[in-house]
């Protein structure tokens, strides 16, 4: 299977495991659904729901080749072993408001020491060394009535592709933007699994 293709299954994986999710993902301080959790929590939930079901192995928190960092998540396929960078797209806080701090989470070229954002990640996965130059997949949360056209996932993931461009020397491509809705909780109620793959 492809680098594309397993990118592309990805997101359909993630996106059909979410409303199952949600169903049981019930948080102790926000309201009901998985939209509140974070980020390495909605991938574990979202891994075992998928467990067995997929053409593909998924495994967490796997060591980059130098022993230091870890990818959040590792694909193994039948030919092709893949690390997948993962980052909440979650704009609005669990009351709705709007969260200052979210845009640059995934945007900002500018790394910092103890954390990393979706666009600092690709370029670590380039500069990683493995076989595959990586894949990222964004978990994307909005309300139904959303009030900003210009954050749908379709246009953030094209603004993602647009900024690695900007900043680096290197391109990715989005793969799969997976839509899901129906959800439990009043402000994270839809939203879609968007993956990209590094492309060099």
């Amino acid at each position: 299977m492809s680098v594309s293709a397993i990118l592309e299954r990805l997101a359909d994986d993630f996106a059909s495991a979410v409303p199952a999710v949600d169903n049981k993902a019930d948080h102790d301080r926000w309201q009901a659904g998985i939209g509140p959790f974070e980020e390495e929590n909605q991938i574990e939930m979202l891994r075992e729901e998928m467990d067995e079901d997929t053409s593909y192995f998924i495994k967490t928190e796997e060591p980059y080749l130098d022993g230091g960092q870890r990818a959040d998540v590792f694909i193994e396929s039948a030919d092709t072993k893949l690390p997948v960078e993962a980052k909440l797209l979650r704009f609005r806080y669990d009351n709705g408001n709007i969260d200052p701090n979210s845009f640059a989470k995934v945007f900002s070229p500018f790394p910092e020491r103890t954390t990393s954002t979706l666009l600092t990640d690709a370029r670590k996965l380039y500069d990683a060394g493995f076989a595959e130059n990586g894949g990222l997949l964004g978990l994307y949360y909005e309300p139904v009535d959303e009030s900003y056209e210009r954050m749908s996932p379709e246009a953030i993931a094209e603004k993602f592709c647009l900024d690695v461009d900007y900043w680096y020397d290197f391109e990715v491509e989005t793969r799969s933007v997976a839509h899901f809705d129906g959800l439990r909780h009043p402000i994270h109620q839809q939203g879609a699994v968007i993956t990209w793959e590094i492309t060099g």
